[in-house]
């Protein structure tokens, strides 16, 4: 407990006082951290993403000190394909989907966002209930019955959605 009381007080006699809009200084305390065989190539985008991604998720506390809460606020996504060069820190959520049908856009501009607990895409429940048809009448009474119930399970969800 004594060596720890001597760290901390080694430590408190060292710090100094960083100014985080002093870029200098932050390039350099953050190639000392980050320091690796990559940092010759990718040295100088890894110093600017770390550097970036903090001042995006630092926040000030009530005592006017900054907190850096990186598990609560900040994810390193990876996506198979590309190059280093192709990272970068995103200010907000990223949704990664799969195009599931041609006609779908590649890109949405200012989008709105629906936060869902379940499932996406339309997911084939188990049934026991056997239909026996005996008449082409039927059938068509049948498909009505599951349009009309499809429908209002879509005009549910557009209500809850308010579109």
């Amino acid at each position: 407990m004594r060596a720890l009381d001597d760290a901390l007080n080694v430590m408190n006699e060292i710090a100094t006082e960083i100014d985080s809009e002093d870029t200098a200084l932050l390039d350099q305390i953050v190639d000392a951290a980050v320091g690796t065989k990559y940092s010759a190539r990718f040295g100088a985008m890894i110093r600017t993403l770390a550097i970036q991604a903090v001042k995006t998720v630092a926040t000030m506390n009530e005592d006017g000190e900054m907190d850096v809460d990186i598990k609560r606020y900040a994810r390193i996504e990876k996506i198979p394909g590309g190059d280093l060069e192709d990272s970068t820190v995103l200010n907000g959520c990223m949704i990664n989907k799969d195009v599931l049908h041609h006609k779908m856009p590649r890109t949405i501009v200012r989008p709105r966002v629906l936060l869902l607990d379940c499932a996406l895409e339309y997911k084939k429940g188990e049934s026991n209930t056997n239909v026996e048809i005996t008449k082409e009448e039927a059938f068509s009474t049948v498909n009505e019955m599951q349009s009309a119930n499809i429908a209002e399970c879509m005009e549910g969800f557009r209500q809850a959605v308010g579109d």
